[in-house]
This record gives C-alpha cells, sequence and structure tokens, in this order.
C-alpha cells in the first residue's frame, strides 16, 4: 500500500489513553534531534509524568545543522542553544533533562563502530523501563531512518517492546508540508493512537520552547530551518500515533 494509504489508516486507529497503550512500566523517547521528542511524543511524555511513571528522553544529534549560514549562530553555539531548549522542553513536559549523544547533526550511523557504541548507550538508558519509542523509518530523514535502526536493534538485545512514531511521515499524506515521492509499504498499520487531548498546552509549551525551531529566532540565515504552520498543525492535533513493527 502507498504510505499515504498507511497514514491515513493509521490516523483512523483506535484512540485510547495512556495505560491502554502503556498498561505498566516506563518509556524511553528517541529523539533523532532537539525537538522531535515535543513534536511526536509531547503528549505522551506529559501523561507519563501526570501519572507518575518513569519517562526519559534522549536526544541522537547535536542539532547543530539547522542554520549552517548563520555567523551568530556557528555550530558550537547553536549546539548549545539547541541543548537548553531541549532541557527546557524536558522541564515543560515534566520529565528530567535529556540524554545528550551529541552525534553530528545528519550522520547518526546505521553501522559501525558508532552505531555499536549509540545502541549500548541506547540500552543503558532504557534501564528498568519496559518500552522504546523511535520515530519510524519511513519518516525521510537519514537521522530519523537511523535512529529508528538503532531501536529495533538495542530493544532486540534488551528484550524491550518497540514503538514508532512519525514526524516527518506525515509528508506522505500532506503535501503542504512539504511534497515527498510516494513510497510503497508491505503492510496496513498496526498500532495505536494515543489520546494527548489533557496534554496538549503542556505540548505546546514544549514545542515553543525550541525557539531557534518554531521562530526566526536566527536572523541572518534567512535559509535556515523553521517549522512551519503546515507542519505544526499536522504535529499538534490531539493524538499521537503509536506503531507496532513500524515501517
Amino acid at each position: 500500500m502507498r504510505a499515504s494509504d498507511f497514514l491515513r489508516e493509521a490516523e483512523a486507529l483506535p484512540l485510547v489513553p495512556l495505560h491502554a497503550l502503556l498498561p505498566e512500566g516506563g518509556v524511553l523517547v528517541l529523539a533523532p534531534h532537539p525537538d522531535d521528542e515535543s513534536l511526536g511524543c509531547g503528549g505522551l511524555l506529559a501523561a507519563m509524568a501526570a501519572a507518575g511513571r518513569p519517562a526519559r528522553v534522549v536526544v541522537m544529534s547535536d542539532g547543530a545543522g539547522s542554520h549552517p549560514n548563520s555567523r551568530t549562530h556557528p555550530g558550537p553555539v547553536l549546539r548549545e542553544l539547541r541543548r537548553e531548549e531541549a532541557i527546557e522542553a524536558a522541564e515543560e513536559l515534566g520529565v528530567p533533562a535529556p540524554l545528550f549523544l551529541d552525534l553530528p547533526d545528519g550522520d547518526v550511523p546505521t553501522s559501525g563502530a558508532r552505531f555499536e557504541e549509540t545502541v549500548r548507550a541506547v540500552i543503558a538508558a532504557a534501564e528498568g523501563l519496559g518500552t522504546i519509542a523511535a520515530t519510524i523509518g519511513l519518516d525521510p530523514h537519514k537521522d530519523h531512518e537511523a535512529t529508528w535502526a538503532i531501536a529495533k536493534e538495542a530493544s532486540r538485545r534488551a528484550g524491550l517492546r518497540l514503538l514508532g512514531y512519525p514526524v516527518w511521515s506525515w509528508r506522505h499524506l500532506y503535501p503542504a508540508m512539504a511534497p515527498i515521492a510516494p513510497v510503497e509499504l508491505p503492510a496496513p498499520p498496526r498500532g495505536m493512537r494515543l489520546d494527548v487531548s489533557a496534554q496538549m498546552e503542556t505540548k505546546r509549551r514544549a514545542v515553543m520552547a525550541h525557539r531557534s525551531q518554531v521562530t526566526r529566532l536566527i536572523k541572518d540565515d534567512p535559509s535556515g530551518f523553521i517549522l512551519s504552520p503546515a507542519v505544526l498543525s499536522v504535529l499538534m492535533r490531539p493524538f499521537e500515533v503509536y506503531l507496532e513493527e513500524a515501517a
């Protein structure tokens, strides 16, 4: 089936409360970049915190590539700013400050020694938790795809449940986010939609904490990345999708 149909069906998955999605245990959210944790899982993280259940975040890359032409925010400056934003977002969500792996933006590994090292770091971060949530491989960004590969290997080795959440995959269904070539998938989606209607204001504050990504805070690189209203309208809905055996 086409990715657009896959995602349309994902939007119709059962809408459930937290205890139906995660009956017990805690969750480790893997974010390819600082902000993916809030955009994709902000409702889940806020719900876990409100329920007094353990939730942690690992930020895979340093996010320093979003404004490559800025003189006011060269790589080291932007790296620190994005770290501060992610810490503020975690505070808004009520979860501990993320673990930052500081992999280069655009170069999260998919094989080799760095892949093995990253898998081990994820397994260590997931100690005592029952579930890993990571961006699905359908997300059309190499860091998101690599994060999914790392999550799959870590969950396999540690015997943890694995859930996939879409971020940029929604481009297949909503071209206003940025058109993308069609992709064929082997099966319809399996999973649930988490009802995050009660967490929307908290999620909004967490997303807005990533000021370098949602505003023109960095003024000297007009071609730099920014989350458009079209993107935010899709990602800031009162549900989040979590898939089993995600693409």
